[in-house]
């Protein structure tokens, strides 16, 4: 008996071209089979209550009722619903203008009512269908009331008639709360394991990006190198996800120490290998190339940039300054007359020089390390670091965070009045520093970009 209801409730199954065609012809065969067997109650019914005028409505209705899982099995979906909709409505006025007021049949239009908004999707049809409905309800009401009917019976018949016809709207309507109910049910189940899956891929990308992460974090500076070479410094490196488009980086070649704080394009997983190009750009101009002037370690890794990935008009490549200094000639404060010579290039990015109480904005070329509307070369800038001097190089993460009390940017001007307040500290209060100040401007507020600053006293 189950295999028969579930081959004739899957009928036509197969011409669903989506999952809401599938739930059309499922429930249009399920209604059918349902008031298919409800007419065939009313054939045994009728005549124990020697109504024999209800089968020349009954046996037609059945049929009329049979012929929709065919046309499922058609592939005819479209007109089927139709056909459901307006059939029985049809059928259900004949039965009203035959049956009188008191036997209750007008009220099978409240369940009528209800298929429009099941089987459509347009909510302009939903009310047109289902209004049209309940006019006809009102109409066989009204006519019911000012007409006599075709079939006079008994009070005490037409009283029976008319508990089994509320009984029929009833288990229609339990039919379809079942249905509503079953759809909420498996739509909650399937929105659970849609949501298990997503977590379950979303555990495996977030992994695979922490994976990424530990690969960049082995390509940036490390913090032993860099305190070799750069004793009293700090560095606030606040990506904006896991892996990041800034980075820091620092090599050692020909007695030569070169520092870059360079700012990639785009952040995230794209900024990450833009990133990981752009390193391996750096290194090979300085350890393969043996470009010492980092002018031209700049212009080197433009050119690789431009020929690699700037061919169909894309103008990836990064901001940044790459700072060189001679490890030769000592970094200790050895007196006042004692100075360490810096070269760098700058591209857009600038360093700041504090000497003195007095913050200075270095030279930079304004344009990018990449493809732009400048080609020029970049030009080599040298500093004459005295003791006492505070250098800092930065990308623009910090001075574009949005927060504070309006929402606005921080800028750079408030950056490098920061930097100002607090040269004097230690490089480590420093950093707390930067840290509290980017967080409690940031507040609630999503970080934009990367961020990343570092400090170095002489």
């Amino acid at each position: 008996m189950k295999e028969l209801y579930n081959k004739i409730i899957f009928l036509g199954i197969h011409h669903a071209k989506n999952q809401n065609d599938v739930k059309s012809i499922k429930l249009i065969n399920q209604m059918s089979l349902i008031l298919a067997i409800l007419m065939f109650l009313f054939c045994l019914i009728g005549p124990i209550l020697n109504l024999y005028n209800v089968l020349y409505f009954a046996i037609p209705f059945a049929f009329a009722f049979s012929l929709t899982t065919y046309f499922n099995h058609k592939g005819w979906l479209t007109f089927n619903k139709y056909y459901f909709t307006l059939v029985p409505m049809f059928f259900i006025c004949l039965i009203c203008w035959h049956n009188g007021i008191n036997m209750g049949d007008r009220y099978f239009l409240f369940a009528t009512a209800i298929i429009p908004l099941i089987l459509f999707r347009n909510t302009l049809l939903i009310f047109a269908l289902s209004y049209l409905n309940m006019g006809a309800f009102f109409f066989v009401t009204w006519y019911q009331t000012t007409h006599k009917p075709y079939l006079v019976v008994d009070e005490n018949i037409a009283l029976q008639y008319w508990c089994i016809t509320i009984m029929a709207v009833f288990t229609i309507f339990y039919f379809v709360m079942q249905y509503f109910k079953k759809g909420s049910e498996d739509y909650e189940k399937e929105i659970e394991t849609k949501n298990e899956e997503i977590s379950a891929k979303n555990k495996e990308i977030v992994d695979s990006i922490n994976y990424a992460k530990k690969i960049q974090t082995t390509l940036l500076a490390h913090n032993d190198f860099l305190q070799k070479h750069l004793p009293d410094h700090f560095v606030f490196f606040k990506p904006k996800d896991i892996v990041s488009g800034d980075f820091y980086w620092a090599t050692e070649h020909n007695k030569r120490f070169y520092l870059a704080v360079c700012d990639s394009t785009g952040h995230g997983v794209p900024g990450a290998f833009m990133c990981l190009l752009n390193i391996g750009f750096l290194n090979e101009a300085i350890k393969e190339k043996n470009i010492s002037s980092p002018a031209r370690v700049f212009d080197h890794v433009r050119t690789r940039l431009i020929n690699d990935i700037s061919k169909d008009g894309q103008q990836d490549g990064m901001d940044g300054i790459l700072l060189c200094i001679d490890t030769s000639s000592p970094l200790e404060k050895t007196g006042d007359e004692a100075k360490i010579s810096v070269t760098y290039a700058g591209s857009n990015n600038a360093p700041v020089l504090i000497r003195n109480s007095e913050l200075m904005i270095l030279p930079t070329d304004k344009m990018p390390v990449g493809k732009g509307e400048r080609n020029q070369d970049f030009a080599l800038n040298k500093i004459d670091i005295q003791p006492g001097d505070c250098l800092y190089l930065y990308t623009d993460g910090f001075a574009d965070q949005f927060g504070g009390p309006k929402g606005k940017k921080f800028k750079y001007k408030a950056l490098n009045e920061l930097l100002l307040a607090n040269h004097k500290k230690t490089t480590s209060e420093q950093k707390e520093i930067f840290n509290s100040t980017f967080e409690n401007w940031r507040g609630k507020l999503e970080q934009v970009d990367d961020v990343c600053v570092i400090g170095i006293q002489f």
